[in-house]
């Protein structure tokens, strides 16, 4: 048992929860927060710009797994064997996956765009793209339940039950300065940061308990759509977004920018598959000109500047595809 757990079962304020290890754990998300919060005790991260992973480790076994329930070995194989001595004992802990790019020192996503797509492993360690896994909470270990403790806790046990050296990183956090922090961030073309409060405990839902404050506006949108390519541009010349409300797809702006040639290869290579005669966005402001409708099923992230009072994306900016979220599940951030 880690030192920190001794330690909790100790003291009576706290009654450890022992089961078995879960095959699954939902992961606890973020709420988008346009300021820093006040009152109570709180800790910030640095927002990273990856993709989210549950690690489960289990008699000498390492599986990653996305939020939305898919396997990652294949794609992070490098991970899973840095994982394999990391990892004292059994346990379910949570992080990000991300890809650093050399000429910022940031989280790239666009960077990691060449891992995520893999499910090969030998053609995953061929992409010449590296990758880092930061921890930042341990839900399981050894047969008790973490969930109900205090993040701050969790955050201990797992500094112990892991050995933290590249690849694998303990996230850093700070319990004070959140304004220079974000500041910072900013300044340096981060994405933000996340503020947590200290006593949060693991519930597998979004929380406002869990903030995530933005430099720049980005979240995800379900592509319906692509307008023809233009000029020297070839596949396609702009992704026609939208985002679920009420069950239905409201469309929300064409993306034109953010597409190098691979990217457009493999969009238009995607897409086509999914190509229908009729439009799946609600009644309501459509795209002009040469239009090819797809069924909603892939997910985007995008970046933009701000929304119009029309409700369309001002200045969008393709970032790259998720495969951790399922298109029935992105709504407005608000």
């Amino acid at each position: 048992m880690s030192r920190r757990l001794e330690s909790l079962a100790r003291d009576g304020r706290h009654r450890l929860r022992y089961r078995a290890q879960p095959s699954w754990v939902a992961p606890m998300l973020a709420t988008l927060s346009e300021a820093l919060p006040r009152g109570g005790e709180w800790v910030y991260e640095p927002k990273l710009d990856g993709v989210r992973v549950m690690v489960y480790a289990q008699g000498g076994t390492i599986k990653l797994i996305s939020r939305n329930r898919k396997p990652l070995n294949g794609a992070y194989p490098e991970l899973v064997d840095a994982l394999g001595h990391a990892v004292r004992g059994d346990a379910v802990l949570d992080g990000e996956v991300v890809a650093m790019d050399p000429a910022t020192g940031l989280s790239s996503f666009t960077r990691l765009q060449r891992r995520m797509q893999l499910r090969d492993a030998t053609r995953a360690r061929r992409t010449g793209v590296g990758v880092e896994l930061y921890l930042f909470d341990c839900v399981f270990y050894e047969g008790v339940d973490l969930t109900g403790l205090p993040l701050i806790d969790r955050k201990a046990v797992l500094r112990d039950v892991v050995w933290f050296d590249a690849p694998i990183r303990f996230t850093p956090y700070k319990t004070t300065g959140s304004s220079a922090m974000l500041r910072e961030a900013c300044a340096k073309g981060a994405e933000g940061i996340i503020a947590k409060r200290a006593d949060s405990r693991y519930v597998s839902t979004r929380s406002s308990d869990w903030l995530k404050i933005k430099c720049i506006h980005q979240q995800e949108f379900v592509i319906g759509g692509y307008t023809a390519p233009k000029g020297a541009r070839e596949n396609l010349g702009a992704l026609l977004v939208g985002y679920y409300e009420n069950g239905s797809l409201k469309y929300a702006g064409k993306v034109g920018t953010g597409y190098d040639r691979a990217t457009l290869e493999m969009l238009h290579r995607r897409l086509t598959p999914l190509h229908r005669r009729t439009s799946p966005f609600a009644p309501g402001p459509a795209p002009a000109g040469e239009v090819q409708w797809v069924t909603p099923r892939l997910v985007g992230q995008i970046g933009f500047a701000e929304w119009t009072p029309a409700g369309l994306l001002r200045h969008p900016r393709f970032l790259g595809l998720r495969e951790d979220k399922a298109a029935a599940e992105v709504g407005r951030e608000e």
